[in-house]
């Protein structure tokens, strides 16, 4: 099957800017907002091809069982289904992950987490597929429950995961813990000596759903090669990619993704959901396989903000600096691993929060449970420790009776500071001069809902629109907090990104052609990174092709890293492709030509 014939496919976006050229610094109409605002643009879920068939889940409704038998006959005598695939089926690999390769594709003998994937089904229409897997008849056991640490570590705990190799393994002190990081530094038990108050309190933190407004979806199509190509909403190709082609026993080559409209992200779309499923039905078929989730499976098919219970005690003294913090904070990472040890590493390592002191104890543990899987949601780890931190700041000011900005200001990092790591802050950091300027700001109105002698104006009301309130018993408080979260990939991991720039003349006009894999998930990339290719070659006309994994990998659109890594990436390459093109100019009319002698760098166009 030819992947051209794929419609609604992801298009390049060609941008001409008109009189503003569209440079970095100034203002530039996003290259996909008028087909946005308009209803044009092709989100991966309106992906569409001639003759495909539709894919649909068949989920565990068990957080934790056994799973004793599985009979799809009568799934498959049903007419209009193609195939039904279960454990047995897979060709190859049968787990995945990001980190851990520890997740089923499909579950073999045991469920982990209630909507757990067990089957797939593919069919001539949405709703013979849902009615075939109906038919698919599991037998279960249910097995004991793992809910909680003291579930997850009691001696008769049953393991979710056993026989563990993966190099985590061996450093924790339980195999139903992924990974454990303590961070200590200084004497903890002498400056609690030297304390005029301490503070002790437990902090809990539940579990988030993204709930982007676009669910899971994409469409899968076998090639001619033997081969896949998989149009997709995701924030990570590249890693989609590797994580697929072991799955599906194909090399890496052979398993190509095409970036489809992303209706949000929030570090959902980081790990896997419907790909592995959509490409084993279309090289099973050997038709298109368009999978959609509801919003319903939506909440089974990805991960979610890990739940937290965190315990802080902070020292200080009666003048308001700082001692000491001890904190032990407990994520439930649920079911499989997903980025559990990062957000392990983010938690931990910034569990202080962007303050200067000098004794801390800290530890920060994943369980595994038999909750859903968590992973990756803005400033993962960085946001459960933060609800604690700031809340303890606040509770040791009043403790102290100073203004809680104040005692913030007092204990607060500058450049030049070193963290509880050993990490220098070695840019600049302006904590104190931040909170200065935010307390500064004049208090809003105590009740700005309320017009003088006319009716209540619900748009300045919390949830006002929503018509949930008209101002009853609405109070408005104003409270300071601040926190500290990584730029970039966090705990040493190797982050990097690629571009491909071609610089062609398209109607006697120069046009750069930009290539990246990066995942445009509604955060701009598309539009600063064509600015970026302005600015550096002096164009105004930019496309943008579609991210794909036929260039070199971008990383992951998360970490608010895109502008400065891929970003950086297109600098540098539009550099280079100036410097070739002025390098041929002068071997061309001569090393006296006037553009060499132009005090900046010489425009392209």
């Amino acid at each position: 099957m030819a992947a051209d014939r794929t419609t609604s496919a992801p298009t390049t976006l060609t941008q001409a800017t008109g009189a503003a050229r569209g440079t970095v610094g100034e203002s530039t109409l996003r290259p996909d907002g008028t087909l946005k605002v308009t209803g044009e643009f092709a989100y991966s879920s309106d992906l569409w091809h001639e003759d495909m068939l539709w894919g649909f889940t068949l989920r565990s409704p068990h957080a934790h069982a056994a799973i004793r038998s599985i009979d799809t006959g009568e799934a498959l005598a049903l007419p209009g289904v193609y195939a039904v695939m279960t454990h047995a089926d897979l060709p190859a690999e049968t787990h995945y992950g990001l980190e851990i390769r520890d997740q089923p594709v499909l579950a073999k003998d045991r469920v982990r987490y209630h909507g757990e994937p067990v089957a797939i089904v593919a069919a001539d229409h949405p709703e013979t597929a849902r009615r075939a897997a109906a038919r698919i008849a599991v037998e279960y056991e249910e097995l004991p429950l793992v809910v909680d640490e003291a579930t997850a570590t009691a001696p008769d705990a049953p393991l979710l995961h056993p026989g563990r190799r993966d190099h985590h393994a061996a450093h924790v002190p339980h195999p139903n813990i992924v990974h454990r990081q303590p961070v200590r530094r200084g004497d903890v038990a002498a400056a609690r000596a030297r304390a005029d108050v301490v503070v002790r309190r437990d902090y809990e933190v539940g579990m988030q759903d993204q709930a982007f407004l676009g669910p899971e979806s994409g469409l899968a199509v076998p090639a001619e090669d033997g081969g896949v190509d998989l149009y997709i909403a995701t924030q990570w190709l590249h890693v989609d990619r590797d994580q697929l082609a072991p799955v599906l026993g194909l090399p890496a080559d052979k398993v190509r993704l095409t970036l489809s409209g992303v209706g949000g992200a929030f570090g959902a779309r980081e790990d896997m959901s419907m790909q592995a499923h959509a490409c084993l039905l279309a090289l099973r078929t050997g038709r298109p396989v368009k999978i959609v989730y509801n919003r319903y499976e939506s909440f089974f098919g990805h991960v979610h903000r890990h739940p937290a219970k965190l315990t802080y005690e902070h020292g200080a003294t009666c003048d308001g600096t700082l001692l000491y913090v001890q904190c032990r904070i407990v994520l439930d990472g649920g079911a499989y691993a997903s980025s559990s040890p990062a957000v392990v590493g983010n938690a931990a390592s910034l569990s202080i929060g962007p303050y200067v002191v000098e004794n801390v104890d800290a530890e920060a543990i994943a369980l595994y449970s038999n909750n859903p899987p968590c992973g990756a949601m803005r400033g993962f780890g960085a946001v459960q420790a933060c609800f604690a931190y700031e809340a303890q700041m606040d509770a040791v000011a009043a403790e102290l009776g100073l203004d809680p900005v104040e005692f913030r200001q007092r204990n607060a990092m500058s450049q030049g500071a070193t963290m509880p790591t050993g990490q220098l802050v070695d840019s600049p950091a302006p904590v104190a001069e931040l909170l200065r300027r935010v307390k500064a700001r004049p208090m809003p109105p105590e009740r700005a809902w309320e017009a003088a002698g006319g009716p209540v104006d619900v748009r300045a009301l919390p949830g006002g629109l929503s018509n949930t309130t008209h101002g009853e018993s609405v109070v408005r408080g104003v409270g300071y907090a601040v926190g500290i979260k990584n730029v970039g990939f966090s705990e040493g991991f190797d982050d990097y990104s690629t571009a491909r720039i071609r610089l062609e003349v398209i109607g006697g006009e120069p046009v750069a052609l930009v290539h990246t894999a990066m995942a445009e998930v509604g955060q701009g990339g598309v539009t600063v990174h064509a600015q970026i290719a302005r600015t550096e070659l002096g164009v105004d006309r930019v496309t943008l092709h579609p991210a794909d994994t036929r260039v070199g990998s971008a990383g992951s659109t998360s970490a608010s890293r895109q502008t400065y890594m891929t970003g950086g990436a297109i600098k540098h390459t539009c550099e280079a492709v100036r410097e070739e093109v002025l390098r041929r100019g002068r071997e061309r009319f001569g090393a006296a030509h006037p553009a060499w002698a132009a005090a900046e760098a010489p425009r392209l166009a």
